[in-house]
């Protein structure tokens, strides 16, 4: 009899995905309006890019070391317990932003994220465990797109109830916060807390130095890693100037004489528009794109069509001249990162053996963590080399530039797939 035979395998599916998109909905918030909150600090518009950089950055810095740790905690004791600490840190780290008035205020409340990092792996693991063989893919696939679903309707209802309602940043965190708190009470009384199919021996320490000596040992894995860290370090790279790129667009050459550019009208809503819709049309398009493309070509050159997509986009971004040039850009953008974290995901769940599967899919935070802070410290130092010229005032080209040779470069990590698994479908 199969495990899923005997749980509530939608209900817990259900809910995982519906955990993932609340919590990167508030996320995606920060991420999107982080450098209008801190100019409305008093940030100069000179630091905003260096400082968001820097903030987004420090989240990952700080939640990396403990994604082991946690899941040694989840596999011996309790899947729940993990899960819903993590809720419990985003709630109050909301909150917490959704109050803040100054610059300092604000970076606290960015990296207190930092300490709910460490669920994903977990629910992810447990999705591909409970799920029945002939809807996994699909669950995966679901739990994959909920992030970036997250990313894309988190900005888009902040920038309505901003623009389109007057008012603050605080009321749409708030929103998020709720939601939040409804799906933490949900994972305690909607969903049993599910054991491991082989649980761990030893003590905490133990099983987080035994995980990672074993992920790190296997090739299939550590070449899966190298492959989403830099799908993410060249996505991630963009998200702390493209409000900025946004305000270039929208304002034009007279951005640097204003005194509060990203408090101008329309361009809060403008942020939210692009940001949202942009990632709404991604997730949309990716499980479409994995569906069609993985059973034609496999999953190695499905990956390779995504990097070559990304990399197209971000070149785009800094060539546009207009919202519209930038959305559809920042639309493919989307697409091909989504579509190149469910392969990573997928590619995991089937090459690697079931001894090592559920860590290697749980510290599959660590590369995606890994580009999340090379990304934006490298979108960071790259702000600080460029220079203004026509079309691109705040001197941004650097950053775009350095997103398309990671997405190039990854296009080499495709290659360091193991041979057995290049026609992996």
């Amino acid at each position: 009899m199969s495990r899923s035979s005997n749980l509530p395998w939608q209900r817990i599916v259900t809910i995982y995905v519906l955990v993932q998109f609340a919590e990167i909905f508030g996320v995606a918030m920060i991420y999107a309006y982080l450098p209008l909150a801190l100019e409305g600090a008093g940030v100069p518009l000179s630091d905003i890019a260096t400082v968001s950089g820097a903030a987004t950055a420090g989240i990952f810095i700080v939640g990396a070391p403990q994604v082991p740790i946690w899941l040694a905690i989840a596999e011996l004791r309790s899947r729940r317990l993990v899960i819903v600490r993590s809720g419990l840190i985003a709630l109050v780290a909301l909150i917490a932003f959704a109050f803040a008035q100054e610059a300092w205020q604000l970076i606290g409340a960015t990296l207190a994220l930092g300490f709910w990092l460490g669920n994903t792996g977990v629910m992810l693991a447990t999705i591909r465990e409970v799920s029945p063989e002939h809807a996994r893919t699909r669950s995966i696939a679901l739990f994959s797109a909920a992030a970036p679903m997250g990313f894309a309707l988190g900005p888009l209802l902040a920038g309505a109830m901003i623009d389109g309602l007057g008012l603050s940043l605080a009321a749409p965190i708030m929103v998020a916060a709720l939601f939040n708190a409804a799906l933490i009470v949900a994972n305690i009384v909607a969903i049993p807390d599910v054991r491991p199919h082989y649980p761990p021996t030893g003590g905490v320490l133990e099983v987080a130095r035994r995980g990672l000596a074993e992920v790190f040992a296997d090739r299939r894995i550590r070449a899966g890693y190298l492959v989403l860290g830099l799908a993410i370090a060249g996505e991630r790279m963009l998200r702390p100037v493209f409000p900025l790129r946004i305000a270039e667009v929208v304002i034009g050459p007279s951005i640097t004489g204003i005194a509060e550019p990203l408090a101008a009208p329309g361009v809060a809503g403008a942020v939210g528009l692009l940001t949202g819709l942009s990632a709404l049309g991604g997730a949309l398009a990716a499980p479409l794109l994995a569906t069609r493309l993985v059973p034609r070509i496999g999953i190695p050159r499905v990956m390779a069509v995504g990097f070559a997509a990304a990399a197209l986009a971000a070149g785009a971004m800094i060539a546009v001249s207009t919202a519209f040039g930038l959305a559809l850009s920042n639309t493919l953008l989307a697409a091909a990162s989504a579509l190149l974290q469910a392969m990573v995901f997928t590619w995991l769940a089937n090459s690697v053996t079931e001894r090592r599967r559920t860590a290697a899919l749980s510290l599959s935070l660590f590369p995606l963590y890994a580009g999340a802070v090379v990304g934006p410290l490298i979108s960071s130092g790259a702000t600080l080399i460029g220079t203004p010229r026509a079309g691109d005032a705040l001197a941004l080209t650097p950053v775009f530039l350095g997103s398309v040779l990671l997405l190039t470069l990854g296009l080499l990590a495709v290659r360091r797939l193991p041979a057995g698994d290049r026609n992996a479908r």
